[in-house]
């Protein structure tokens, strides 16, 4: 067994991306079966590594190709005639030797007899530098190789490409290998998908000069079919796309096995107002518990295989997600029709899971309890790509490498140690298949050649069950733009037997086609099938654009029973405002859905990204649901509230209080409601306020209007009670005391303190805290600062206080001077945040600062060889893991103890005590990719610093310690800078003695007991 069969990664997931995506007979099957006796390692010959697999019951898996035939696969796909064309990543992980052309290869294999095991091989096309995507495409292959995607063709007819043409190219090539442009992949609506990798790029055409290069930053890239258009995807995937039979698409990452691409960033760039940064959704629905979604949290794993991972946050989880698939297939049990499934190849297996709607997105769950789809107790084996087939079967390409890792992943010394050829000579594919399906039917099945077929063929192709012969047909009706389609695609559509898949991709390519009629539109709006009607929104919303009489069919989607069309229509209604419609009639539309949807922040974004100057309209709908059983979402009216503030003149102020609170003989908001809409109002506004306003925000938004401030008087006094009231539900006290925050300190901040007492739920804690570092006031620092009230604060507690304080300058003097008397020990202000009050642009805070902390000066690697001999000091693991818990903490995790904001620390144990030495000293030296830090300057007085989580082009998330996240509006921000520092500050030697150094050290290499499961 390799050396990193136990080592797997010592840095951070979120860095590594793609772990391990893109590495990469009688009797050849093997069903259902318990798991080996004895543990195999290989490298195994193909009879015998069949042998250790575990399949579903049900299912059994078959050799297709195995070395020679196959090598190093990891991606393939059939074409129309049956052949299977498989990329190779010989080259994988560094490339050639010195003097060797490049080793990427793409191989046509062939079922010459259609037993299901290829008989023949051809090299279909040689010198690529690292090919990992392949597609049929006009008679030849779309394939990425970056920095270029290529088409290849064979004109000759000899198996090999002797035409070879860029379509585009600048995708980066820096950095990992396994982090690159791959998976070109046909949508429904006839744009070509590809994953960035997350390494980004400037991408041209040469087809197309006079086309602005696409700049890809955390993105994907798509391309019209013709080539015409090209433009950046939100998603941001590493090896993995896939489509469902009606255009959602997924994607993954390392951690994480299947994300749904929910919204485009277009629609969220309609309403620079809304302060909204995702456009992906983590879709499983049990995930091992972390800080922060989306880094460290995965689903749980059950392989068989003696490989191991040592991030304590990855053990028995996901760490190398990829060749995410939803299953289209007819060749597997009934029962995984819709399931999608990835590869982990660090845990030689390959997973599954049930997609259930969750709203408009979806949550995976486990097709099985316990166990996986697919495990092996091979070591080598290593599943990378998943691919359906001709005969409804999944395809599995396995790489079967002993050491999987790229070297970039790894440790010097341990690269040193580390063998990266083994194996660079094998790999097979593996077909999954359902145990009872005939080999004959099987046979027949594979045999196929829709190539040659007439158009009449094709288009009853469209009406088969299976995904591959559907979108087989598909691709050849769109790559010959066959407009004799156009007949017996209208009919599809027309006919109310047709499946619904069918009848999607018939309209998608009418439409492509410019065959598609209104009438055709109409049909779809009012399928009995949610999906028809959800596509028929997207056909409708362009049209809608032009022509104002498409608004009644739209608007009655609006009260549609399923959520995914609500949402579409949500989408599509932000059209109406270009054709003059009548406003009310989508406010009001918009209000329906937000009402009934508003706690789902996803169709809460849609309508929201549709308002456009109808703020107010949708404002005195939503007081006509106000009355509707259940009431209103209180984060639909908070939200609600602040848009209204930030599309609003400060003239306007007093208006919206009275709309907000005045009591009607017809329906009225609750005083609830006016709560959260006041607290939106007040929260958008603080940030034009100056610093005397910003600290009672509700009278400086009355202003001079009497009857306003009264009004509002009422509803503080109301939230005052509710604050207090024990018996009151936690969301009711946690949304009265975000209120509270927005008055006066003299005001409110006694009921804030009080709601500080141990006693006190934790959540209502930590939300008092927050609102009384909202009001501003010099006061709250010395009352939060009392000593015999910090005394009594948990840890978490005592780091929301310094946080709240310390992000604004008004209050950081009181911080300081509590530092200064004794009150608060210096000790309490970790590392991190003394360098960020060292920098500070107040001039008096970063000298006040300096005096007290002492300034961070002098050569780190002075400082460095100072602390050397430290290292050889007799050590106490457990003190280490107390000095862990109060310096490091707060951004890292380890033994299931801190943050994971910064890298992973589990396999730093790899290293020698010298290193991890360096790196804890002089952490500059040498940053994680994707873990600069941030420092945001608010037009409300916050300075925050961090990590950017995700962004859009009107807002960005930032991470920060302890697990903290703030969505901030660009426009809301006064000025954005990257550091040229890591988050990991320096001068930990000021709170850290030489014996903790030991100590630490001794922890961080693991030399203390085990850690409790």
């Amino acid at each position: 067994m390799s050396i990193t069969n136990g080592i797997r990664r010592w840095v951070d997931p979120t860095v590594t991306l793609l772990l391990a995506a893109l590495l990469g007979n009688v009797g050849a099957t093997a069903r259902s079966a318990e798991p080996p006796a004895v543990p195999l390692d290989g490298p195994l010959a193909p009879a015998l590594a069949l042998k250790s697999f575990r399949v579903e019951p049900g299912v059994r898996i078959e050799l297709v190709a195995a070395e020679p035939l196959a090598v190093s696969p990891v991606a393939c796909a059939f074409d129309a005639k049956g052949r299977l064309f498989v990329a190779e990543n010989r080259g994988y992980p560094t490339g050639p030797k010195p003097g060797e052309g490049p080793l990427g290869r793409i191989a046509m294999l062939e079922d010459v007899d259609g037993d299901g095991r290829m008989d023949r091989r051809t090299d279909y096309a040689l010198g690529l530098t690292f090919p990992n995507g392949v597609m049929p495409w006009k008679g030849g292959l779309i394939v990425t190789c970056a920095p270029e995607v290529l088409w290849l063709r064979d004109n000759d007819g000899d198996g090999k490409a002797d035409e070879r043409h860029v379509l585009f190219t600048g995708f980066s090539t820096q950095g990992s290998t396994q982090l690159r442009v791959s998976h070109p992949t046909l949508s429904l609506d006839n744009w070509i998908y590809l994953t960035s990798g997350l390494t980004g790029g400037s991408v041209t055409s040469p087809d197309h000069p006079k086309h602005a290069p696409v700049t890809l930053g955390r993105t994907d890239f798509r391309f019209r079919s013709d080539g015409s258009s090209f433009e950046a995807a939100d998603g941001g995937a590493q090896f993995g796309l896939t489509f469902d039979d009606f255009g959602r698409r997924f994607i993954c990452y390392n951690r994480v096995q299947v994300q749904h691409v929910v919204i485009d960033s277009s629609v969220l760039r309609r309403n620079p107002h809304l302060a909204f940064s995702e456009t992906v959704q983590d879709c499983p629905a049990e995930m091992v518990a972390e800080p922060l979604k989306g880094h460290g949290a995965s689903a749980r794993l059950f392989p068989i295989s003696r490989n191991v991972t040592t991030a304590d946050s990855h053990a028995g989880t996901f760490t190398a997600a990829c060749a995410v698939t939803v299953f289209r297939g007819t060749g597997l049990p009934d029962r995984f029709r819709g399931d999608v499934f990835s590869c982990d190849p660090t845990g030689n297996l390959v997973h599954a899971d049930r997609l259930d709607p969750a709203g408009v997105t979806f949550a995976a769950r486990p097709t099985r309890a316990g166990a996986e789809f697919l495990a092996s107790t091979d070591n080598w084996f290593r599943p990378v790509f998943l691919t359906p087939g001709p005969d409804g079967a999944l395809y599995v390409c396995d790489m079967y490498r002993g050491t999987i890792e790229h070297p970039d992943y790894l440790p010097i010394e341990i690269r040193k140690r580390t063998d990266f050829e083994g194996g660079k000579t094998m790999g097979r594919i593996w077909r999954l298949v359902r145990d009872d399906a005939k080999p004959d039917d099987l046979k027949r099945l594979r045999l196929v050649n829709l190539a040659g077929a007439a158009v009449p063929e094709l288009c009853s192709t469209l009406l088969e069950r299976d995904g591959w012969r559907r979108e087989t047909a598909h691709r050849l009706l769109l790559e010959g733009r066959e407009l004799s389609a156009a007949g017996p695609l209208s009919t599809i559509a027309a006919d109310p037997a047709s499946p619904p898949a069918a009848v999607v991709l018939a309209l998608w390519l009418l439409e492509t086609f410019e065959k598609l009629t209104d009438d055709e539109v109409r049909h779809g709006l009012k399928s009995a099938a949610p999906e028809v009607r959800e596509q028929a929104l997207r056909l409708a919303e362009s049209r809608l654009e032009h022509e104002p009489k498409w608004l009644p069919a739209v608007l009655a989607r609006a009260n549609d029973a399923n959520p995914r069309v609500r949402f579409q229509a949500a989408i599509a209604l932000y059209a109406a405002a270009r054709t003059g419609a009548d406003a009310r009639l989508t406010a009001s539309a918009l209000a329906r859905i937000a009402a009934l949807d508003g706690a789902d922040r996803w169709l809460r974004a849609a309508v929201f990204s549709s308002l456009e100057a109808r703020e107010k309209l949708f404002l005195g709908s939503l007081r006509e649901l106000a009355s509707r059983p259940g009431g209103l979402p209180p984060e639909l009216l908070t939200e609600h509230g602040r848009l209204l503030a930030a599309s609003a003149t400060r003239k306007d102020w007093g208006t919206l209080i009275h709309e907000i609170t005045r009591q009607a003989e017809g329906p009225s908001f609750t005083v609830n409601d006016q709560a959260a809409l006041l607290t939106g109002l007040a929260e958008a506004v603080r940030g034009k306020l100056d610093p005397a306003g910003a600290a009672d925000v509700l009278s400086a938004l009355a202003g001079d209007d009497h009857a306003a401030a009264g009004s509002m008087a009422a509803v503080v006094a109301a939230m005052t009670t509710a604050a207090l009231d024990s018996g009151a539900s936690p969301n009711t006290r946690r949304e009265a005391v975000g209120l509270l925050g927005c008055v006066a300190f003299d005001r409110t901040g006694a009921v804030l303190l009080r709601l500080l007492d141990p006693s006190q739920p934790a959540g209502l804690r930590v939300s008092a805290v927050r609102a009384l570092g909202a009001q501003r006031d010099p006061r709250v620092s010395s009352a939060l600062l009392a000593p015999e009230r910090f005394a009594a604060y948990t840890p978490a507690l005592r780091d929301e206080v310094l946080s709240a304080l310390l992000s604004q300058t008004r209050l950081i003097p009181g911080v300081l001077t509590a530092v200064e008397e004794g009150r608060v020990p210096a000790g309490a202000i970790d590392v991190l945040r003394r360098r960020q009050l060292s920098q500070h642009a107040d001039p008096t805070i970063r000298k006040r600062a300096e005096t007290i902390f002492g300034a961070v000066a002098g050569d780190r690697a002075k400082v460095y060889d100072s602390y050397k001999d430290v290292v050889a000091v007799k050590a106490d693991a457990a003190n280490g893991k107390l000095v862990f818990k109060r310096e490091c903490a707060s951004c890292h995790r380890l033994d299931q103890d801190g943050f994971a904001v910064g890298p992973d620390l589990f396999g730093v144990r790899n290293q020698t005590k010298e290193a991890i030495l360096l790196h804890v000293l002089a952490p500059d030296q040498e940053i994680t990719q994707g873990f600069a830090s941030y420092t945001v300057a608010t037009k409300d007085g916050r300075v925050l610093t961090g990590l950017i989580a995700s962004e859009t082009p009107t807002s960005i998330t930032l991470r920060q310690p302890l697990g903290k996240e703030d969505t901030l509006l660009r426009d809301d921000i006064e000025q954005i800078s990257a550091g040229k520092q890591s988050l990991m500050p320096q001068g930990i030697e000021k709170t850290v003695s030489r014996r903790e150094f030991a100590d630490l050290l001794s922890y961080l290499k693991g030399e203390g007991p085990p850690a409790a499961p």
